[in-house]
């Protein structure tokens, strides 16, 4: 489907009234922001299910859980990386993101698509504000959690499968292997953790990408939301750990 839309500039139509067409694949988009938007939270809902209906057994073997003494909340490399809902949330970040923004690097084409007269195709900044729209909602339904009192989260996967979305394969990959080294070395709360993430994303991205792609300093600020969040509340971001029953 197509939409017919006209931009304004400050005081005139831009480009004496230049007409754009807008090109939106809706399924692709519902289907983005299902992935994007769903709480880690429903991950759950389908691991009962599947015990409902016997197509899992639950393990009654428990693994074994590093102690943590009181207050300790530094991210751990051992225990985030034996989490399997954590690589679900890289990947569902991800698709989404390639869904939402496209790559032409790996041929994959943007759900959005903006076609001017000459037939000349780009975003334009009305879709990137779009697209980043759609992803900031997501980042907020994933680190904002409601249970009984509002309680803020670190999705760490999440925007690593969003870093590699926004910023390209290369930029994600080493900001992401690199605050893990560092991480390993010195491990930090969640809220440090963020921080030194956003600030190699930044530096990395501009490395890969350019000084010109915005979509790798809009990653690098929306990876700090949930840190600004977190200070101006006064509470520490919390991890995604395991309920052992």
């Amino acid at each position: 489907m197509q939409l017919r839309c006209l931009y304004f500039g400050n005081r005139e139509f831009v480009l004496n009234h230049l007409t754009s067409i807008v090109s939106i694949n809706y399924l692709y988009l519902i289907f983005a922001i299902v992935l994007l938007w769903m709480p880690r939270q429903w991950l759950r809902l389908g691991r009962k299910s599947a015990r409902a209906l016997g197509l899992a057994r639950r393990n009654r073997k428990r693994d074994f859980v590093r102690i943590r003494e009181s207050g300790d909340n530094r991210v751990n490399f051992s225990e985030e990386f034996t989490k399997a809902r954590n690589y679900i949330d890289f990947l569902r970040a991800l698709v989404g993101g390639l869904i939402l923004v496209g790559n032409p690097e790996w041929g994959i084409n943007s759900c959005f698509l903006l076609v001017n007269e000459n037939g000349l195709e780009s975003t334009g900044n009305f879709l990137f504000e779009l697209q980043i729209g759609i992803i900031a909602v997501g980042v907020i339904r994933q680190f904002l959690r409601i249970e009984g009192r509002v309680t803020f989260y670190a999705p760490l996967f999440y925007f690593a499968g969003l870093a590699f979305a926004l910023c390209g394969f290369g930029a994600g990959f080493f900001a992401f292997l690199l605050i893990w080294t560092l991480n390993s070395a010195l491990p930090v709360p969640p809220v440090g953790f963020l921080t030194v993430y956003a600030l190699m994303l930044g530096l990395i991205g501009i490395l890969f990408q350019g000084i010109g792609n915005y979509y790798v300093y809009a990653a690098s600020i929306m990876f700090v939301i949930p840190v600004m969040v977190s200070l101006m509340a006064k509470r520490s971001l919390a991890l995604f750990n395991k309920k052992i029953k």
